[in-house]
């Protein structure tokens, strides 16, 4: 029975077990991800659900695998923006940063972290997010504030770190330097993305760090193989930008952040000193902090206690993967692989996955300026997690932009609903847990397991290569289309007679099913794998794998397919009632009972009638029936209720208003409608054609 009724329940007892910490098993191949670390201010949107889904599922088929897996959270201070929102706060306040002193400043910022940090980690767990969270880490926490200190001095005693006046964007309103991701466009004017003062162009002082001395480094990972970029076009952006970097403008003026460990002399001598080193007296710190990328780029090696040795550091060092938007290839990936690699001596990932953003139904970008920003939260309240993990896993693929509406969520539910209810009938059939293969004699039960050996197939190839919707596609055809749409169909007489080869081959296919869909759908497949009676945290279930192709049965099952939707085709073409039985003859047709079963067809002789071929088997039905009055005046009503649809539909495509103001997708659907229309209008006047009156 269930141990869980709802995800909160299930969610905690998988934290509770532990279920989501590296298990540190020696002989198990070691696997490592950091989390983009989101900014401390504001709410995780639908953008943060499509990653964390992306990432939440690699993560999960990597346990199932076998493999040591750490997944790190982190958070990021984000300084200019934590600035600004802070600076707002004591305006409204009648006072400013200047006027409280830098302690009390530090003191607000720490308080809105610490409210920030919990909303963001209990949206994460919502959304059902599994990350190791006794490894949480923060940007300004004592480990990453030694390695950001420990890097800059490094960086500066090789003369990689220098101080230069030079010509750099400047925000009024901020008190700062900024760099070109800051910036927005206002009224044609440059204006800062925090507070919308328009920009200026300054000649300060700032620090900068030589990047061309460390490009060559991470080229060369690229180009030598030691680190892999997908998709391609990410690749070619990344060389693009490695060999046209300028130097980098480290330096802001702001409060909240690193504080750049240079120290000035009596004598204006500037020095970088070490966090164990002693301050001689009478020095005083510069009062800039650091870009908050610079500690962004050590986050692979921060988060593993660099620069110290330790053990974590040798085992997950280089991590194995990096997913993160494609916006980020240069302001964050890039610089990680330029510092990391020279601190280091070895890149930072083995392979680096870009996902597009998330876009309206339209392809709009999402903004909360154009009114179309959807937040996830009420999405998971009405619909539950796993909905809106695969609503977007179904249009994850790499690179890609996603356009998102509420119509997938729809779709994701039914195919939830359709899960539900194949679940359901199994456990009523007498089905249990079975996760081993069976070896039935019956040709439609190795069907059945060649259909579930390919989507298993596709579904590797889908979560190795982080193209999510082709696990799901596959995935969602072997229960819609192979297992409900055919097999339960076919067998479901034997199934209700308690055919121990039928129970035992669907028992093994929906387990093994469920076990490949729950990297995606964490909450639905142990719940319902719970009703087939098994217990324990999928997680750690191995993941299934496919068995050697049986043509024979693929053959019988694909030509079953094809015949039965030709005779269903025959059927309404020629105007046979849709529950009438037809006399049908069959040659050459491997699952003929099936056949007959799925197709409506008994097992006698169809006269001339129409022969139908498909994969070496010859289906014969009967021709068209002759129409009594009652099926002519019925054919009649449905060709009137056509054609008035039929105008209805032209009539709205022909409306100016419906075409200026209607969703793309409301009229191409209106343009699908209006088609179908037609077509069923042709095909009831050929009825009405051919088919002779009754004989007098």
């Amino acid at each position: 029975m269930p141990t869980s009724t709802t995800p909160g329940d299930r969610y905690r007892r998988w934290h509770d077990a532990g279920a989501f910490a590296a298990t540190g098993t020696p002989d198990a191949p070691a696997w490592a991800m950091i989390l983009p670390p989101p900014n401390i201010t504001g709410d995780l949107h639908l953008g943060h659900a499509y990653e964390h889904t992306l990432s939440d599922t690699l993560t999960r088929r990597q346990r199932m695998t076998g493999a040591d897996t750490l997944w790190l959270p982190g958070l990021d201070h984000a300084a200019i923006a934590t600035n600004a929102l802070l600076e707002r706060r004591l305006r409204a306040e009648g006072t400013s940063r200047h006027e409280i002193g830098r302690d009390e400043f530090a003191r607000r910022a720490w308080a809105w972290k610490r409210s920030c940090a919990d909303g963001i980690a209990t949206q994460m767990r919502l959304l059902g997010d599994s990350p190791d969270w006794d490894r949480l880490t923060f940007t300004l926490d004592d480990g990453p504030s030694q390695a950001t200190r420990s890097a800059f001095t490094r960086l500066f005693d090789e003369g990689l770190i220098y101080r230069a006046e030079r010509d750099t964007l400047w925000c009024p309103g901020c008190a700062t330097t900024l760099s070109d991701i800051e910036a927005d466009e206002s009224t044609g004017t440059p204006a800062c993305s925090r507070c919308r003062t328009a920009l200026e162009i300054r000649s300060t002082p700032q620090w900068y760090l030589r990047t061309r001395p460390l490009a060559a480094a991470a080229t060369a990972a690229i180009t030598s193989g030691a680190t892999r970029i997908e998709p391609a076009d990410a690749q070619r952006d990344y060389l693009r930008w490695a060999d046209t970097l300028d130097d980098w403008c480290i330096s802001r003026q702001l409060w909240w952040g690193h504080r750049i460990p240079i120290w000035y002399g009596p004598d204006g001598e500037a020095r970088a000193f070490a966090s164990d080193e002693q301050i001689p007296a009478g020095w005083t710190q510069d009062p800039d902090t650091l870009d908050t990328w610079f500690s962004s780029a050590l986050w692979p090696l921060s988060t593993l206690g660099w620069p110290d040795d330790t053990p974590d550091l040798r085992r997950f060092y280089p991590n194995d993967l990096l997913v993160t938007g494609n916006d980020l290839i240069f302001f964050w990936a890039l610089r990680m692989m330029l510092l990391c690699t020279h601190l280091a001596g070895q890149a930072p990932f083995r392979r680096m996955l870009f996902h597009g953003m998330v876009r309206d139904e339209r392809g709009k970008k999402m903004s909360k300026s154009f009114g179309n920003t959807i937040d996830p939260l009420p999405l998971i309240a009405e619909h539950g997690p796993d909905a809106l993990r695969f609503s977007m896993a179904r249009k994850a693929r790499p690179g890609a932009d996603v356009p998102f509406g509420l119509d997938d969520l729809t779709r994701a539910r039914g195919y939830l609903t359709k899960l539900r209810s194949i679940a359901g009938l199994a456990a009523r059939l007498g089905c249990t847990w079975e996760p081993a293969r069976p070896t039935p004699p019956h040709l439609l039960d190795r069907w059945l397991l060649t259909r579930l050996d390919d989507a298993l197939t596709e579904a590797d190839a889908g979560y190795d290569g982080g193209d999510l919707a082709r696990a799901a596609d596959a995935l969602t055809r072997l229960a819609e289309d192979d297992l409900s749409g055919l097999y339960l169909e076919a067998r479901k007489d034997d199934l209700y007679d308690g055919d121990g080869g039928a129970i035992a081959t669907l028992s093994h296919a929906l387990s093994a099913l469920l076990l490949a869909l729950h990297p995606m759908l964490p909450f639905l497949t142990e719940e319902l794998a719970e009703e087939l009676g098994w217990t324990g945290i999928m997680d750690q279930e191995p993941f299934p794998t496919p068995a050697q192709p049986d043509d024979e049965a693929e053959s019988a099952g694909a030509q079953l397919r094809e015949l039965r939707d030709a005779a269903r085709a025959h059927r309404g073409r020629q105007g046979f009632a849709a529950a009438a039985w037809l006399p049908a003859r069959g040659d050459g047709i491997a699952l003929w009972a099936e056949l007959c079963r799925t197709a409506r067809l008994t097992d006698a002789d169809p006269g001339e009638g129409t022969r139908i071929s498909r994969l070496g088997g010859t289906l014969t039905l009967p021709a068209a029936p002759e129409l009594d009055d009652a099926r002519r005046r019925s054919l009649e009503r449905q060709l009137a209720q056509v054609q008035e649809q039929e105008a209805r539909l032209s009539s709205r495509l022909a409306d100016p208003g419906f075409l200026s103001r209607a969703p793309a997708a409301a009229q191409a659907k209106t343009l699908a409608d209006l088609e179908a229309n037609r077509s069923e209008r042709d095909r009831l006047h050929g009825l009405l054609a051919r088919a002779a009156r009754p004989r007098t």
